[in-house]
């Protein structure tokens, strides 16, 4: 599947509320054909892979509190599944999702399995992953690319990520 129809999918499924995102993103995709359904979400799995960075696990982190392997995972599905331009400039700098977000912590919704749900609805066959297997290269995950730093260091994260950091961290003074 060329990228461009890809984005396009994922531009026109976006709900704010993840659980009608999640039913807009099957709806896209019970309009393709099963073999583009598998197309899609080997371009969906490449776009995760893609977000495998340190510095955007530091703004998962702070975005949601914490945020282990499998939270990370999740995270970069509601990256992907948000659209291309906030994908595209998160990648680039991390703290530009402060102008996509409201302060919530953020969850993937279960978007990455959109396709899976879609492909068997269409073909009654439980072998998605399988077929998917076929079209991409079945190595297992690199660690994230960057310089490893601590998550905990409030003084780095006000650094790295100032906006993000305005929405997410609260002042002492205001906790209280």
């Amino acid at each position: 599947m060329e990228w461009k129809r890809f984005w396009k999918i994922l531009d026109t499924a976006y709900r704010d509320d993840g659980p009608d995102h999640f039913e807009a993103l099957k709806a896209e995709l019970d309009q393709l054909p099963w073999f583009d359904v598998i197309a899609f979400q080997a371009r969906f799995d490449e776009a995760i892979a893609a977000a495998n960075t340190i510095d955007l696990w530091g703004a998962a982190y702070l975005i949601n509190g914490g945020c282990s392997d499998d939270g990370f995972r999740d995270f970069r599905a509601w990256l992907v599944a948000r659209g291309r331009h906030p994908y595209e400039a998160a990648l680039k700098n991390p703290d530009s999702l402060a102008d996509v977000l409201d302060g919530d912590p953020v969850d993937g919704f279960g978007l990455d399995a959109a396709a899976v749900r879609v492909y068997e609805a269409k073909t009654g066959m439980s072998d998605f992953y399988e077929r998917l297997d076929r079209e991409e290269k079945d190595l297992p995950p690199p660690p994230p690319e960057g310089i490893d730093w601590d998550f905990e260091d409030e003084a780095e994260m006000k650094k790295r990520f100032p906006k993000l950091c305005h929405l997410y961290l609260i002042p002492p003074e205001e906790a209280e």
